[in-house]
C-alpha cells in the first residue's frame, strides 16, 4: 500500500468498501455498526459506532475526530446508514472532502413527496404511491421514509405498529426484484451491472434484504431501458459516484422503479473483483467528474452471489470459531447476536445466476446449521 492520508469510510457495514479501497492501494479508517474481524483487517483503524436505532451520533463524530480528523483525511466516503440522518452526514462531512452525494441530493431522492413526482415528470414508471393512508390497505405496502435494507417494508394491512419515522404507502406489484449498480458524475451515468435481489427467509420482516446475484438474466431491452431512465434521472438529481437503482420487472416485462440508493449499495460486493479497476477508485473518479469509456465488467463472466446469514434465535459466536473462506463480515468470538440480526455474509460463484444463488443458499444453510449445533 502506498503511504497516503487515509479516507474515512462510514456505513452500516464498511467491509466491502474497505476491501475495494485496499485493492486500489488506499488506506482507510472505517466507522460502522459492527467492526467485524475482516473489516479490521482491511482498515488502518476502525471502530463500531452503532446506537439503538442507527449510528450513535456522538460516538461517530468523536471517533471520526480521533481516528481520521479533517486535517488528516483524504475524504469521506459513506454507505448505508445516512438516508434518514442528513444532519449527521453534513456534520461528518464538515471540513472533509465529500466523495458521494450531497445531503441535498439525498433529501431529494429519499423524499417520496419529491422523488415520485419527478419520476412521473420524466416518464419513468413506478408503483402507485401515496403519502397518506389509502382507504383500503389490502394490496398496499407501508414503507418508512429514509429506510434502507427492506426491513422497514411491511404489508400495510399488517397490524404491527410501524417503526419510528414518517411512512408512505406503495401498491404491491408482482415481479422480479432487481437492482442496477451504476456510476454517475452529476450529468451522465454508466451502468456497471444488473443484479437480481432476494429477501431473507424465515424472519418477521418479509422484505428484508437477503442477498443478490450478479449478471441477472434479463431481456437485452431491460438494460437499454435502465440506461435510458438513468440518462434522464441523473442530470435532474445530480447523483454522483456509485449508486443503486432498485426496480421490479413486472409480469408484462415493464420496469417499475422502487427507489434510488444514493450511495455505494450492497451489490458493489458482487462486481468489484471482476472490474479491471477498483470500484472504490471509480467512485472517487466519478465524484470528480470522470466516467469509464468502456464497460467495467465483462457480461460473459460467471455470476457471483452473496447471501446474508441472520440469527433465527439468540446466538453466541464461539471463541475459536473457524470461518470458511467463503464467509465475510465476520463477528468476533464471544459476540452475542440477537434474533433477526445479521451474523455474516456467504459468497459463491456459478456459471449461471441460478447456480450461483443455489450454492450461496446451501452455504448459508451450512452456517445456520453449524452455529445452531454449537448453540444447542
Amino acid at each position: 500500500m502506498r503511504p497516503e492520508v487515509p479516507f474515512l469510510i462510514a456505513a452500516v457495514s464498511g467491509r466491502a468498501l474497505a476491501a475495494s479501497a485496499r485493492r486500489a492501494g488506499h488506506g482507510v479508517v472505517v466507522l460502522d455498526f459492527f467492526n467485524d474481524l475482516d473489516t479490521r483487517a482491511w482498515a488502518l483503524r476502525s471502530r463500531a459506532c452503532a446506537g439503538p436505532s442507527g449510528f450513535d451520533a456522538r460516538r461517530l463524530l468523536r471517533a471520526a475526530e480521533l481516528l481520521c480528523p479533517p486535517e488528516a483525511c483524504a475524504g469521506l466516503v459513506y454507505g448505508a446508514g445516512f438516508e434518514g440522518r442528513l444532519g449527521l452526514l453534513a456534520r461528518l462531512a464538515r471540513e472533509r472532502r465529500l466523495y458521494g452525494n450531497t445531503p441535498e441530493t439525498l433529501a431529494l431522492v429519499k423524499d417520496p413527496g419529491r422523488f415520485f413526482p419527478l419520476l412521473k415528470r420524466l416518464g419513468i414508471a413506478y408503483p402507485q404511491t401515496r403519502l397518506r393512508r389509502p382507504p383500503t390497505l389490502e394490496g398496499w405496502l407501508r414503507k418508512r421514509v429514509g429506510g434502507a435494507g427492506g426491513g422497514h417494508v411491511a404489508p400495510a394491512a399488517d397490524k404491527a405498529r410501524p417503526g419510528r419515522g414518517r411512512t408512505y404507502y406503495q401498491r404491491w406489484v408482482a415481479g422480479r426484484s432487481c437492482s442496477a449498480l451504476f456510476l454517475a458524475n452529476g450529468r451522465e451515468a454508466r451502468l456497471v451491472g444488473l443484479s437480481e435481489q432476494r429477501t431473507a427467509d424465515g424472519l418477521c420482516a418479509p422484505y428484508l434484504y437477503g442477498g443478490a446475484v450478479s449478471h441477472a438474466r434479463l431481456a437485452p431491452r431491460i438494460r437499454e431501458e435502465v440506461e435510458s431512465l438513468l440518462a434522464r434521472l441523473v442530470p435532474e438529481t445530480g447523483l454522483r459516484g456509485l449508486n443503486g437503482l432498485d426496480f421490479l420487472v413486472d409480469p408484462l416485462g415493464q420496469i417499475q422503479v422502487l427507489e434510488v440508493n444514493p450511495r455505494p449499495p450492497a451489490t458493489l460486493d458482487l462486481y468489484d473483483a471482476d472490474c479491471r479497476d477498483s470500484l472504490f477508485d471509480w467512485h472517487l473518479r466519478a465524484c470528480r467528474g470522470e466516467l469509464p469509456r468502456d464497460p467495467l465488467v465483462d457480461r460473459a463472466q460467471s455470476s457471483r452471489a452473496h447471501a446474508i446469514v441472520y440469527a433465527y434465535t439468540p446466538l453466541r459466536i464461539p471463541t475459536r470459531w473457524r470461518w470458511p473462506v467463503w464467509c465475510s463480515d465476520l463477528p468476533p468470538g464471544g459476540l452475542h447476536v440477537p434474533p433477526g440480526a445479521p451474523v455474516c455474509t456467504v459468497h459463491s460463484r456459478g456459471a449461471t445466476p441460478s447456480a450461483a444463488w443455489r450454492l450461496a443458499a446451501r452455504r448459508k444453510d451450512q452456517i445456520v446449521a453449524a452455529l445452531g449445533a454449537v448453540a444447542a
